[in-house]
């Protein structure tokens, strides 16, 4: 009789400790992970699903063993998880297991369960998660591994193309080709691609810095032109521009668009740079009618030498100048080197008085026999002509002044009678 008491003494025991155990279940999985220097083993069953979606929700679980003998009064959990986990699916950081009985026996547990929401935007990537548990004698954490890989497009930038394959400063509509890869899992719909660009660059035309691929299948890639007008005082090195990707996931089941943005750089290479560095005239004062050479000093001033320097000047119909010739021939200009241009002018002798603008074209070749241009503008100011005494002036000045001679003249003749 006292052996059958004994036998339900200890069924009821082990009843009530599974009473108090939320899940009891012997693991069979890989070595599990847990907390040192604590009675509590902490220890991270899984992650469903494994990987993490963003935009879904993943279940998390840990295996808590108590070890401690006697009883805990209160055996609280709290889980620290930053973006991008957000507590949006009805769970809360904190838990609270109440009364907990320590146990020796490995294959009792509780399994702990947290269900988060995986940020719309998450990338792909490990991110930790930090499980504390207190036991009424202060705080223990341990980090945990997290590991999501969004089912979403996803873009990189492949290679960049230009045309011209060179492009330096003062370049108008270049071309630039830049191929958009989708190494995420998801197809891309609707797919427009906008370029921000750096000060010094400009669309050549309205939209042509705008593109639109359409859909972009997961593992393929799609090639964006855009056209862009390079200033003259943009100087050799790489300018980082931005392409801005806006699209539809083929996995997102609200439909809505989404953005990213990516760097993009654009390589000015060496070249050498014309300018006019300055003009004189010969005579100094422009005058209608008057015939004038222009000394026209032109200067390297890129990073790489110039050959075969020429200045060629464009004839305006509307400008009061008549060229012997329109072009001179300066030849090589190192870096930072002047030669000089002459041209040699007759100046209409109708000429208004005032300034005109005189367009020119400065031309060389690069060190890879490449032709660079440069369209530059010189003042010419026109004086007024010098002022000149009429006909009738002149001839009545004469008659005075011979009227003059005659008059002393007779006079002296008669003081000397």
């Amino acid at each position: 009789m006292n052996r059958m008491l004994k036998q339900i003494t200890l069924i009821g025991i082990v009843f009530g400790l599974l009473l108090m155990i939320a899940i009891v279940s012997p693991v069979s999985s890989a070595p599990l992970t847990g907390a040192q220097g604590s009675r509590i083993q902490a220890n991270f069953m899984n992650q469903d699903p494994d990987p993490a979606d963003a935009g879904k929700d993943v279940d998390l679980r840990w295996q808590i063993t108590n070890t401690i003998p006697g009883t805990v009064e209160a055996l609280k959990f709290r889980l620290d998880a930053d973006y991008p986990f957000l507590f949006e699916a009805g769970d809360s950081p904190d838990k609270d297991l109440g009364t907990s009985v320590g146990t020796s026996d490995n294959k009792l547990y509780y399994v702990l369960h947290y269900k988060l929401r995986i940020a719309d935007n998450a990338l792909k990537g490990t991110y930790n998660v930090t499980l504390n548990w207190n036991t009424g004698d202060g705080w223990t954490k341990k980090e945990f591994p997290i590991y999501i890989d969004p089912k979403r497009a996803d873009f990189v930038v492949g290679a960049l193309l230009t045309s011209p394959e060179k492009i330096i400063a003062d370049t108008k509509e270049a071309k630039l080709s830049v191929n958009i890869d989708n190494i995420g899992k998801g197809d891309a719909q609707n797919v427009k691609v906008k370029l921000l660009l750096p000060s010094g660059f400009t669309p050549t035309y309205s939209y042509s810095d705008e593109d639109s691929p359409g859909i972009i299948l997961k593992g393929a890639g799609k090639t964006t032109n855009f056209y862009v007008d390079v200033d003259e005082n943009v100087r050799e090195g790489e300018y980082k521009a931005q392409l801005e990707i806006t699209y539809r996931d083929e996995n997102d089941e609200n439909n809505t668009y989404s953005t990213k943005a990516l760097d993009l750089l654009i390589p000015i290479k060496p070249a050498p740079y014309l300018i006019v560095e300055s003009i004189t005239t010969t005579p100094e004062k422009l005058e209608p009618g008057s015939k004038v050479e222009f000394r026209i000093k032109v200067k390297n001033t890129g990073n790489e030498k110039a050959e075969s320097v020429s200045l060629r000047v464009f004839k305006d119909a509307s400008q009061p100048f008549e060229f012997n010739e329109k072009s001179d021939f300066i030849g090589k200009l190192e870096k930072n080197d002047s030669g000089d241009a002459v041209l040699r002018v007759t100046v209409d002798k109708n000429a208004a008085a005032k300034k005109y603008l005189l367009d020119v074209e400065l031309r060389g070749i690069d060190e890879k026999n490449n032709v660079v241009i440069f369209r530059r503008t010189v003042p010419i100011t026109v004086d007024k002509a010098a002022p000149t005494l009429p006909a009738t002036g002149i001839f009545g000045g004469l008659i005075a002044i011979v009227g003059a001679a005659g008059y002393y003249s007779g006079k002296r003749k008669r003081k000397n009678q």
